[in-house]
């Protein structure tokens, strides 16, 4: 029991530490224009504050129930990990979205992970087949999803 809590922590601090990439320093921001099922994104500037920006993406199940495992909102300064692990049923919507610190609202992105590429990835890393993901990103879908 005490074993499980202390992994369970451990695991939890590494996501607190790991959720939003300390301003100053440029970064990698992800641009994912290609996902279907975004119906709307929102990108005005923050009332009164310099160099912040409201930023909402609607995510819309037009086919199937779609399961969502993190939304990663991203900008030029910032990175956001929003840990889901939510199934959106057909015809219904839902919105992720945060006040983010950017230089110019033009790079401002996200990048959305469903339930199904998550477990793929956590799969082929216990076969050890990481292809173009690192450990902190099977971490994060391990815990998201509640593999242990």
């Amino acid at each position: 029991m005490l074993k499980i809590l202390g992994i369970a922590l451990l695991a939890m601090s590494v996501m607190i530490a790991g959720t939003v990439v300390p301003s100053g320093a440029a970064i990698n921001y992800d641009k994912q224009e290609n996902f279907k099922y975004v119906k709307e994104k929102i990108v005005k500037p923050y009332p009164g504050k310099s160099g912040w920006w409201i930023y909402h993406v609607w995510v819309c199940a037009d086919d199937y129930s779609l399961g969502i495992a993190e939304v990663v909102l991203s900008s030029d300064t910032e990175k956001i990990y929003q840990g889901v692990n939510k199934a959106i049923p057909k015809g219904e919507c839902s919105t992720y979205g945060a006040v983010m610190k950017a230089k110019n609202g033009n790079t401002l992105g996200y990048k959305i992970t469903t339930i199904a590429d998550a477990a793929e990835k956590i799969a082929k890393s216990k076969q050890g087949k990481l292809d173009n993901t690192n450990w902190n990103e099977i971490g994060r879908y391990k815990f998201v999803l509640g593999f242990y």
